[in-house]
């Protein structure tokens, strides 16, 4: 199984991608290819227009999500493989692309969590909002926070292959009524 995105001119590999709801790439991870290639790919997730590319498996014909990306800057981790370059080629390029919503919760917007090493999703969601909003919510909700918004049908799963993370969409929710709904049920207490 090979994993690609595609634009009109050209396609590059891909280690893994999470997707949301809307088809919006939230994680990209890109295999070590030409800076031209990955720069190509990069351009189009991030322009205003949101361009539709293709992501899926090579190997399957017909196979692909059409995706388009954020329109705007993405969190971007890129490092170099000096080890793949043939002769004086340009030198291929490792990308990670994160959605910013990923990294801070929002009361106002949908955001994303993702499990991170170390790290389950459902401790990063509490932390998260612990850190971003005015919920007191306190790290060891994590389980109760994440299944309480599955059975609501504000969190959703993205849709995710290859090495991306597991991720959540969280919609803007009022926390308030799920804390004390767990606190009333004693799911979740208040430690000291």
């Amino acid at each position: 199984m090979t994993i690609r995105i595609r634009n009109d001119s050209t396609s590059a590999v891909v280690r893994g991608y999470a997707v949301d709801s809307h088809h919006t790439v939230i994680w990209l991870e890109m295999a070590p290819q030409h800076p031209k290639t990955i720069g190509a790919i990069w351009a189009d997730l991030v322009q205003a227009q949101h361009p539709w590319l293709t992501l899926g498996d090579n190997d399957v014909v017909g196979s692909g999500l059409a995706v388009r990306g954020l329109g705007s800057r993405y969190e971007r981790l890129a490092a170099d493989a000096p080890e793949l370059a043939l002769g004086h080629n340009a030198r291929p390029r490792f990308l990670r692309l994160i959605a910013p919503c990923s990294l801070k919760a929002s009361e106002k917007e949908p955001f994303y969590t993702f499990s991170w090493p170390g790290m389950d999703a459902a401790t990063a969601l509490a932390a998260m909002l612990e850190r971003d909003t005015h919920w007191p919510v306190q790290i060891g909700w994590g389980k109760y926070l994440l299944d309480a918004g599955l059975a609501e049908g504000f969190i959703k799963p993205l849709t995710n292959a290859g090495a991306a993370p597991l991720g959540y969409e969280v919609q803007p929710q009022a926390w308030g009524e799920i804390i004390a709904q767990g606190l009333k049920s004693r799911q979740i207490t208040i430690s000291k």
